[in-house]
């Protein structure tokens, strides 16, 4: 299923139009009960329980997107977000946290609140922990700084699927928010302790990836060598991706041994092949939070 619903924001009365908000919805189950929604900020996933009435929203998009989102949960189910999970602080996941009034519980790693509370959004915080039962279940991990201080890992152990938020936003450089906590020295580390524990995923949900154009359900259905799930990742997908965190972290401490400056640095960077094709638009800046690190210690 993959359908696009549109919300038109108003700034108050007489004012004008503003551009529509538009947010896509995909099926990710057989059952359709976990969708992935598109558009407005980061990826965000909302699994339908029906047993306990409620939805639960992971990220919540830029502040102003929670109608948008609204609208296209509309198009699967009636039933009201009871449950948002942040998967860290940042605006582009956690910016309509307040627009979602129905929300009972507001779950986040504890650095995550305390990020929220700097940045003046509210959140009611929890340990990691797990949600539900049997096939809804959901478990929540956190294995230390990479992107912030307060990521977190939620896992549909039932489903085979991890949203990554932060950690993996897509097959590219990621963003370090050494403001909060995050650090290029321990996200190589971080990744590894996450491929190493967590067991039985083989879909993975970046934070910024493409969304799925096949998926089980409803919807139009690829065959043959198109029947992965284009536009999610594997299990495999991300241990690559912990290699390329460490492989870039290695380089940045050889350039850092050799008495580089962080421009010559960003300028000689060498990796592997197989990395051709990342995105490396943080690249320099990662390699300057790297040297911060180093020089600090």
């Amino acid at each position: 299923m993959t359908l696009s619903f549109v919300s038109l924001a108003a700034a108050g009365a007489g004012a004008q139009e503003q551009e529509p908000k538009t947010v896509r919805i995909d099926t990710l189950n057989v059952m359709d009960t976990l969708y992935h929604l598109s558009g407005g900020g980061a990826n965000s996933l909302a699994l339908i329980d029906e047993i306990n009435g409620g939805v639960v929203l992971i990220d919540t998009k830029r502040r102003g997107w929670g109608q948008a989102v609204r609208d296209a949960l509309d198009g699967v189910t009636d039933l009201p977000v009871t449950t948002v999970i942040n998967t860290h602080a940042h605006p582009d996941h956690a910016g309509s946290n307040a627009e979602f009034k129905a929300a009972v519980q507001v779950v986040a790693h504890e650095n995550t609140r305390a990020n929220l509370a700097r940045m003046g959004a509210n959140a009611a915080s929890l340990p990691r922990f797990s949600l539900l039962e049997d096939l809804d279940r959901i478990e929540l991990y956190h294995f230390g700084p990479a992107h912030t201080d307060g990521d977190i890992i939620v896992v549909f152990p039932e489903k085979g699927v991890a949203y990554m938020g932060g950690l993996f936003p897509s097959k590219a450089t990621p963003v370090i928010d050494t403001e909060n906590g995050g650090s290029g020295v321990a996200f190589p580390d971080t990744l590894a302790k996450a491929v190493a524990e967590i067991r039985g995923v083989s879909r993975v949900v970046t934070g910024h990836g493409q969304p799925p154009v096949t998926y089980a359900g409803r919807g139009r259905r690829e065959t043959g060598a198109n029947r992965p799930w284009r536009g999610l990742m594997t299990w495999e997908d991300l241990e690559e991706y912990a290699d390329f965190n460490r492989d870039f972290l290695a380089a940045t401490e050889r350039a850092f041994r050799a008495g580089l400056s962080a421009d010559e640095a960003a300028a000689a960077l060498e990796l592997p092949e197989r990395y051709k094709d990342y995105g490396m638009e943080h690249a320099k800046a990662n390699i300057e939070a790297i040297y911060d690190e180093l020089a600090n210690r």
